[in-house]
């Protein structure tokens, strides 16, 4: 099922050519190379890092719509590849059929990142792969694929800080990537180029942080929805909180819990700090919390007793998906329940910090087992 929708978004990619933005990238890409300015005025266009230029070079050298195709093949693959790498991480018995469930249970919300072709898939898909990485205790690894997701696009800049945060081993390779990826566009031959792009890129960033009151699906547009208009300053404020406070709950979870639930935990508060507090949260960005919420689900609906919580969990898929179910659904809910359910969703890891309840099926006795240094082992599932 999940390879008969991904040649469905293929096909409607070629149907409807002005849904894909894939010449985004594509114009970057050639502007870079040819010393034109990459960041324009406004809160639109290409809002990444000049290294996201370099990284997506190939895509120029292809006609669009065959790049276009090709790109989103890439991200398909990136993508299926880190699903099944987590699936095994939980579940090595039936890394294959977990991974196979949480694919089919993301078409909903993937179908507007893998018809539009954004980056933001990628950018998940590395995050994913980095977080199996630091689960099986290779700190390095994941360190340099945490930087080469921020290279790809700044917003995996929340996870990667917050992994450093709680990963001491995590930080060294993390910064040395970053600075390889801060370093990479100077391959350009005019290095004033560079230089006034990144002064550019500083403009543009600060400018789309505030964006105007288009279709955001943010925490402050779950407030407006409900009557409430938060102050810029509020909202700031709200955003240095929701910081402290997952922070705190990942420094927790890495000491109370076994390492590859400590490491999904801290996953799971990146990626709910991420889709509440960026201010230009698109619907698309909410295909992390539902792949991470099926892939809870899985797992607790495999426990002895496994109660109500699995069906909560899948119902709360369900609904960040609810865009593709027909306006009915969709038209009265579309601006605040995505959010409501990912604030509920916060339970969840609190919750496994506070019980120290593990995601492994069984004890096992290789590094994603292990607890953090000096700390007791968390109970495993089932």
């Amino acid at each position: 099922m999940w390879c008969l929708f991904v040649v469905a978004m293929a096909v409607m990619a070629i149907v409807r050519p002005g849904r894909p933005i894939t010449h985004i990238y594509r114009d970057a890409v050639l502007d870079w190379w040819s010393s034109v300015p990459v960041y324009t005025e406004g809160i639109h266009g290409f809002l990444y890092f000049p290294s996201s230029a370099v990284l997506l070079g190939p895509l120029a050298a292809l006609p669009l719509e065959v790049g276009d195709q090709l790109w989103r093949l890439v991200m398909v693959a990136v993508f299926s590849g880190a699903v099944y790498r987590v699936a095994a991480l939980l579940h090595p018995n039936m890394g294959r059929t977990l991974a196979a469930w949480v694919l089919v249970a993301a078409i909903p919300t993937a179908s507007i990142n893998i018809l539009r072709g954004q980056c933001e898939l990628i950018m998940m898909s590395v995050v994913l792969h980095a977080a199996v990485d630091l689960a099986r205790g290779h700190d390095r690894r994941g360190g340099r694929m945490l930087a080469l997701a921020v290279a790809l696009k700044p917003l995996a800049l929340v996870p990667a800080l917050l992994f450093a945060g709680v990963r001491p081993g995590v930080r060294r390779p993390l910064a040395l990537g970053l600075l390889v990826a801060l370093l990479a566009p100077f391959l350009h031959p005019d290095p004033g180029y560079v230089a006034g792009q990144y002064a550019a890129m500083i403009g543009k960033l600060a400018i789309a942080a505030a964006p105007d009151s288009g279709r955001w699906f943010d925490l402050t547009r779950l407030l407006a929805e409900a009557g409430v208009q938060p102050a810029y300053a509020t909202m700031t404020g709200l955003r240095i909180a929701g910081a402290l406070l997952v922070a705190g709950i990942a420094w927790a979870g890495v000491r109370r819990l076994d390492h590859a639930t400590g490491v999904m935990v801290t996953l799971m508060l990146g990626a709910w700090y991420l889709v509440l507090f960026n201010p230009r949260t698109e619907e698309g960005s909410y295909l992390s919390i539902a792949v991470l919420t099926t892939l809870a689900a899985v797992v607790e609906h495999r426990r002895p007793r496994a109660g109500a919580l699995p069906m909560l969990l899948g119902l709360a898929v369900v609904g960040l998906g609810l865009h593709v179910y027909g306006g009915w659904f969709y038209r009265p809910t579309q601006m605040w329940l995505k959010q409501a359910l990912t604030l509920a969703l916060l339970g969840y890891p609190v919750w496994l910090v506070a019980t120290r309840r593990s995601l492994l099926p069984l004890r096992v006795t290789g590094a994603a087992d292990r607890p953090h240094a000096d700390h007791p082992q968390a109970t495993p599932a089932g």
